[in-house]
């Protein structure tokens, strides 16, 4: 053998070495996904094919080549092209409440207030205290608009207490059962609330505070009804590819069973958590532990406040009447001197306010409120929940106080057809304004307010960018001059929601050291034609690399 084909067989060994000790050197991680378009939403906006994780955290993103012959895994997704996001998250929403209301009657679909009777008189669904509760009734989809009154209820369920939830949890219709259980007479009054009496007789509609009045007489669900409620929930929401919900208003027996199902990892979706404005809430988060509580998957930092009701039962609180009923207003459920006490003492702890803000006369004084309290360019990161109709005069306390609003698009393409009636169309203009909002403070937060509108955020994105219901109504859009860019209605589902829960350093986008939560889709949202949106399908949800939810 000469000695130039020992040299190049010396050569060639080698390179065989390197090779193998390349491969035997290659790192070892709990997940690779690989061959997709994944959507980063990083500052730049950078998109890549592959991305390793480890611990539940981002090891590595890359170009299919960088990832896999560095990194190696017993667990892989192949992607087969398909396009992945940051987990969506829900920035207001109902969770306990959706849960809860598989033990219930559902009456959403009802057409006549005779029709909720039928369902009603089908249904094995009560209590064991003989309260049977229905949800998701709305006049305003029947062909006679009217607020109904109890009489059928009456002469149907005489033994029986029953209520019924409107679809927007600001008015219930309660049978006489019902409130001869709550011992309520028609000489009872409650600030912050009504209760309809015609020549004197309740007619079993009950408005905002007043509602309290009979919902605190019905039994409390068990701990057991509640953890299947929370778990279902769960399944749904990993179905359509949320990973972090908001949930706007829990008691600290609720957010205690979620601590302990997150223990136990039956329970495995991340909570931001809003606390009820109740004296429970602050005299344990505020007095006792007097600092926000977070572990990976709950964050404890925010109160939920009620300052209006609902546009739907006209207990929105506006500058100029109703146009439907000339001698309303609507009203405020909080007493503004009260309220700004409460702010206080949350700037004081360092917690976060969440108000619930529909009327355009209730976002003035809470803005108002708000800039009593924050310093301008605070990092406190306030929010408004629904900011539904703003004056002009009051948009810049957004950007000059740093507030942040929180909005569900999908309110907008299901009120629209009876919006009108209530604030006339001049005064509709002011409403369900998102781009003008965004570009105050240059974020929003986007949610559904499930169960009040549909779970899925995919309609969140589709109302948000293209102004129409599932229906494709209206066909130009709903006032589309307030629509936003595709990709901005994507960042109000990921990093800007991940921002408002103070969250952005560890969720919201793809980026190296953040949670690896992610969604699959079957379409990629921000290219595909408008009509393919709603058509789009959960391949797979991920939750700190871990496959939770295949299609």
């Amino acid at each position: 053998m000469t000695n130039y084909i020992k040299a190049l067989l010396n050569k060639l060994s080698f390179f065989v070495l390197l090779f193998l000790i390349s491969c035997n050197t290659k790192i070892d991680v709990d997940l690779i996904i690989h061959n997709g378009n994944i959507y980063s939403l990083d500052e730049n906006n950078f998109n890549y094919e592959a991305t390793a994780v480890k611990n539940g955290k981002i090891l590595a993103v890359g170009k299919n080549n960088q990832i896999l012959n560095k990194y190696k895994s017993n667990e892989k997704i192949d992607l087969k092209g398909k396009t992945m996001y940051p987990g969506f998250i829900d920035a207001h929403c109902h969770f306990l409440t959706y849960g809860l209301q598989f033990e219930m009657v559902d009456l959403s679909k009802a057409q006549s207030f005779n029709e909720i009777i039928d369902i009603l008189k089908k249904s094995d669904t009560k209590n064991d205290n003989q309260w049977l509760i229905g949800y998701g009734w709305d006049q305003n989809q029947w062909k006679d608009k009217n607020w109904p009154n109890n009489d059928l209820l009456n002469e149907n369920f005489k033994n029986l207490s029953v209520v019924l939830k409107r679809i927007d949890g600001h008015a219930i219709m309660a049978n006489d059962a019902a409130i001869k259980s709550a011992k309520i007479n028609s000489d009872t009054l409650i600030d912050g609330g009504y209760i309809e009496k015609i020549e004197g007789k309740m007619t079993g509609l009950f408005v905002d505070n007043a509602m309290e009045l009979i919902l605190s007489k019905i039994p409390s669900p068990s701990e057991k009804t509640k953890k299947r409620a929370l778990i279902r929930a769960q399944e749904d929401c990993f179905s359509l590819g949320l990973t972090t919900i908001d949930i706007a208003g829990l008691n600290k027996e609720d957010i205690d069973l979620i601590y302990q199902l997150h223990l136990t990892k039956e329970l495995q979706i991340k909570v931001y958590a809003m606390l009820l404005d109740n004296d429970k809430n602050f005299n344990y988060y505020l007095d006792t532990l007097g600092q926000p509580f977070k572990t990976d998957k709950l964050n404890v930092r925010s109160f939920k406040f009620f300052a209006d009701g609902s546009l739907g039962s006209r207990g929105a609180c506006l500058l100029k009447p109703y146009s439907d009923r000339i001698k309303s207003y609507g009203m405020l459920l909080q007493k503004t001197k009260v309220y700004e006490q409460k702010l206080n003492r949350l700037k004081e702890y360092g917690f976060q306010a969440c108000t619930h803000a529909i009327g355009d006369s209730t976002n003035r004084i809470v803005l108002q409120s708000y800039s009593k309290i924050l310093e301008e360019s605070n990092d406190l990161r306030w929010r408004v929940e629904h900011v539904q109709c703003i004056s002009d005069e009051d948009l810049s306390y957004l950007g000059k106080f740093n507030i942040i609003p929180s909005v569900q698009p999908t309110h907008a393409t299901s009120d629209f057809t009876w919006a009108i009636r209530r604030l006339g169309k001049n005064r509709l203009a002011n409403c369900y304004r998102y781009r003008t909002l965004l570009l105050e403070n240059n974020i929003i937060a986007l949610g559904t307010d499930f169960p009040v509108e549909e779970i899925n955020p995919i309609n969140t994105f589709f109302a948000a960018v293209f102004r129409k219901n599932k229906d494709g109504s209206p066909l130009n859009g709903f006032q589309k001059t307030e629509s936003l860019e595709r990709i901005n209605a994507l960042k109000g589902m990921t990093i800007w929601a991940a921002l408002a829960n103070f969250e952005e350093k560890e969720k919201g986008s793809i980026e190296i050291g953040k949670s690896a939560d992610f969604v699959v889709l079957s379409n990629d949202i921000l290219r595909v034609n408008e009509k393919e949106i709603l058509n789009t399908k959960v391949i797979n949800t991920i939750v700190d690399g871990n496959l939770v939810y295949k299609n």
